[in-house]
């Protein structure tokens, strides 16, 4: 008689680090199930599209994966999870090719769920001898952990609350065993994430893990892992506990902060119900490269809210080129329908809009620029991306978060390895191994 054959998975994410550590966790799943991931081009059995709608161009994107599974192989059975199904479940349901919507709340039941919704490509018995599942990140040199999800803080422009919930925190310990697991396979960086990362605390189990910064020094006490690194994480968090672990780990904690401004303007961050105005925000950037001076920082800014003026603008410019910020990710604003934002009057003009995000994209690669032409003569500990072009070079991520491009003799990995910065370019630095 002869084996069946493997059945396949496609799995596609859109938007965060959450979405993606989410994914791995959704095929660690079905691995369990015989389920294998298909090659790339390869037409596969199951497609599950895990979605983000955090801006209009996301829920485009969704409906790009969706559509493109569905030509690429009509007889493939589409799964779509993920913020885009809480959002708007019915319009996903109802497009074609579309089998089964799983709901954030559901993506951990998902090898519960498909296997009664989608009998016929559930054909084994699961493979009962594996212990608890975690996000594999086979394809990665640095792995993700999901430590909470949904978020308290009910922002003007953001939708997140609505699809993801209130905060909910990870049990500490589920979370160092998850580390140990992924040290086992190989992994030297783990990045922690969240939406509201920065308020971590799981009291009323864990009654000694009371914040972020009792949760750095647990993990660095009870595993073997060489690097963490803290992913968004909002600037009235910053407080003087965390600042202190992160000065006393001595580069465990990666010396790399991303500190979502959104505005320069205290007034706009307001309305934006951003629990802090600008005078604070400096005051925690400013706290953040006093306890580690060499820190990379980086900030999200929006331009365009509703009601920006001129000069709004100007103090947004103002702060980010106030020296204290390394680089900026630059969003131009969009209403979301269900927020509050979105029933605001004095809209922006769409092409003051892009005019506002072209200048801030400028000064964003300049300061960039500026920053990697600090990092040379600095000795970096660097991993190397995953994959590497056809032909070309491995690139890498430094501790403190620059883009590095590795000698075309680099045979790539999981390991950490020693780099001398002997020269920059906007975005990215070259040099030399030392190992």
């Amino acid at each position: 008689m002869s084996t069946p054959a493997q059945k396949t998975v496609s799995l596609q994410t859109v938007g965060c680090r959450l979405n993606q550590y989410e994914t791995e966790k959704m095929f660690a799943d079905l691995a369990r199930w015989g389920f294998r991931q298909a090659k790339k081009g390869e037409a596969a059995d199951l497609y599950i599209i895990n979605t983000c709608t955090v801006t209009h161009r996301a829920d485009a994107d969704d409906r790009y994966l969706i559509k493109k599974a569905a030509r690429e192989n009509p007889n493939g059975r589409i799964v779509v999870a993920g913020c885009y199904v809480d959002k708007d479940p019915s319009r996903v349901s109802g497009m074609e090719a579309v089998d089964v919507i799983i709901p954030n709340a559901e993506k951990n039941r998902i090898a519960d769920i498909l296997p009664e919704r989608l009998p016929d490509l559930f054909t084994q018995e699961p493979d009962k001898g594996c212990g608890p599942s975690i996000a594999a990140f086979d394809n990665y040199n640095r792995a993700w952990l999901k430590v909470s999800d949904g978020c308290n803080q009910w922002c003007s422009f953001c939708i997140l609350p609505k699809v993801r919930g209130r905060l909910r925190n990870r049990p500490a310990l589920e979370i160092i065993e998850e580390i140990n697991g992924l040290v086992g396979k190989g992994f030297n960086e783990v990045v922690l994430t969240g939406i509201h990362l920065g308020h971590y605390k799981n009291r009323k189990v864990e009654p000694q893990v009371k914040n972020l910064a009792h949760l750095c020094r647990m993990i660095r006490a009870e595993t073997d892992v060489k690097r963490i690194r803290l992913s968004s994480i909002e600037p009235q968090a910053v407080r003087d506990d965390l600042l202190k672990v992160y000065a006393e780990s001595n580069g465990f904690i990666c010396r790399h902060m991303h500190l979502p401004l959104q505005s320069g303007s205290s007034r706009i961050l307001k309305l934006m119900r951003r629990p802090y105005d600008q005078n604070l925000y400096l005051k925690r950037v400013q706290d953040v490269r006093k306890a580690v001076p060499d820190t990379i920082v980086g900030a999200d800014v929006i331009v365009g809210f509703p009601g920006e003026t001129d000069e709004d603008f100007e103090k947004t410019r103002r702060v980010v080129e106030s020296g204290l910020i390394d680089y900026l990710h630059v969003f131009s604003y969009s209403d979301r329908p269900g927020t509050t934002a979105s029933e605001y009057p004095d809209k922006v003009n769409p092409e003051v809009i892009k005019e506002r995000n072209t200048i801030l994209t400028r000064v964003s690669n300049r300061i960039k620029a500026e920053a990697y032409q600090r990092q040379v003569g600095q000795v970096l500990e660097v991993i190397a991306e995953h994959k590497k072009p056809p032909g070309g070079n491995f690139w890498g991520i430094a501790d403190n978060y620059v883009k590095v491009r590795l000698p075309h003799s680099y045979e790539g990995g999981r390991r950490i390895v020693r780099y001398r910065v002997t020269g920059a370019a906007e975005d990215h630095v070259t040099g030399e191994l030392l190992d």
